[in-house]
């Protein structure tokens, strides 16, 4: 899912009437007595108006030019690594956004776009880091939407992976149980003390990345932390003084009622208050898109998700719902497109190639399934009833690899019989602690 801060083209105007590149943007008035552009000033006006359009692909072979003139320039590092980020390339971006950050440490859109980025290539311990960072410096900052930008989208970065660990969580009998105790405490006030866990969160997300499956109770706190991050942030832009920007406020309201308290209902109202001042915004579409279809309206949801993919045909989670609606009625002609980009612009999205697996199985292409779930099951994806390690054992075994096929069915029977003897055993009770409260 995308990160972005609000009003880009407000921020990056401003920085060009503040000076940067100034002579090239001085040609939308000419005066006889302003010097002539320069040639990277030149490239770099060009390009600004075609990322002012949306024309990335156009824009960013501008930028790259006049950066081979002036390596270090703020600015065109700065919408080389936007516009980059904007074509799903974040790897190629990452390093322009850096350099723009380390030119300017105490500007708040380049530590935004840092986040979106990082989070982007999954490395989420720097994307926490840098989101917090951003809100931070926006204390600073003499613009008050300043504040609200970092907020929000510190705030829905928080909601996104929490949805991203809970769908681990719920792949496993244990983690529904504290799925379904996050959800039940969801409105419970949040104690102060509870900020503090932000300082954690790097260290635990280095934890999850390693190679060894993480300890059940590592994934929790992790998740209860995003949980509660995120309530914090939505109940300091709820309360802020200024709150002129009530659009953002409804879908952050909207977000929390969906991913965190669970009632689809609550959140497609909000969502759709949203879009009330906001038409067309393929952010709120989208995530209206995912209330609809959680709440079992499939056609809304399908309409919704299109539209936010007709404004940007890159929305995540508008690419995700309309693949879930697919999957649901066994379109798989149109799940497997679907999957297919969401695996490749998604690397932080577990489930999208395990997903893509099981569709690209039930179409008889075993080959390219079991390429896809052998190595998500070698890295740790939950499959605690054996069922994954069956279907990849399948696909092995029609692919003429009966070695393989052997071995996986031996896990597969291995990871059942243990859940039928945990099934078999007493329940425990799933450990307690605040997550997020829906901003009032």
């Amino acid at each position: 899912m995308r990160f972005s801060p609000a009003s880009t083209t407000r921020s990056l105007l401003a920085a060009c009437l503040l000076g940067i590149a100034a002579a090239a943007c001085a040609q939308a008035n000419p005066d006889p007595t302003t010097p002539a552009a320069t040639p990277f000033e030149q490239l770099v006006h060009d390009g600004f108006a075609l990322h002012q359009q949306a024309r990335f692909t156009e824009s960013i072979p501008l930028f790259q030019r006049a950066l081979r003139q002036q390596p270090t320039d703020y600015f065109a590092n700065l919408l080389l690594g936007i516009d980059l980020l904007r074509v799903s390339r974040p790897q190629q971006a990452l390093p322009h956004l850096e350099a723009a950050a380390r030119q300017r440490p105490s500007e708040l859109i380049p530590q935004q776009y840092l986040g979106e980025t990082q989070a982007s290539l999954a490395h989420y311990g720097p994307a926490a880091l840098a989101y917090q960072h951003a809100v931070q410096l926006s204390r600073n900052s003499s613009d008050p939407s300043d504040q609200e930008a970092a907020l929000l989208s510190w705030a829905s970065f928080a909601i996104e992976r929490f949805r991203q660990i809970e769908s681990t969580l719920r792949a496993t009998t244990q983690g529904e149980a504290v799925a379904r105790a996050i959800q039940q405490s969801a409105g419970q006030p949040l104690p102060p003390s509870a900020r503090q866990c932000a300082a954690q969160l790097p260290s635990l997300e280095r934890q999850l990345a390693l190679p060894t499956p993480p300890l059940p109770a590592t994934t929790t706190q992790l998740a209860l932390c995003y949980a509660a991050q995120a309530g914090f942030a939505a109940a300091d832009l709820a309360t802020s003084s200024q709150n002129h920007d009530q659009a953002a406020i409804h879908r952050l309201r909207g977000d929390v009622l969906l991913r965190i308290k669970e009632d689809p209902q609550a959140a497609i109202a909000e969502f759709q208050q949203s879009l009330t001042q906001r038409p067309g915004d393929p952010a709120i579409l989208e995530r209206l898109a995912e209330a609809q279809w959680t709440a079992g309206d499939a056609d809304s949801a399908r309409a919704s998700a299109q539209s936010a993919l007709l404004a940007d045909p890159h929305r995540q989670a508008a690419i995700r719902t309309l693949a879930a609606i697919a999957v649901s009625t066994r379109d798989y002609p149109t799940a497997i497109p679907l999957l297919r980009q969401l695996a490749a612009e998604a690397p932080g999205d577990r489930l999208a190639p395990v997903e893509l697996g099981r569709a690209l199985a039930q179409t008889g292409q075993e080959a390219e399934a079991s390429a896809l779930l052998a190595p998500a099951l070698a890295a740790g994806y939950p499959d605690e009833k054996g069922a994954l390690h069956a279907l990849l054992a399948r696909c092995l075994r029609r692919t003429g690899r009966p070695q393989e096929a052997e071995a996986a069915e031996s896990e597969a029977r291995r990871l059942s019989d243990d859940f039928q003897r945990r099934s078999a055993a007493p329940a425990t009770a799933p450990p307690a602690s605040p997550v997020a409260e829906a901003p009032k």
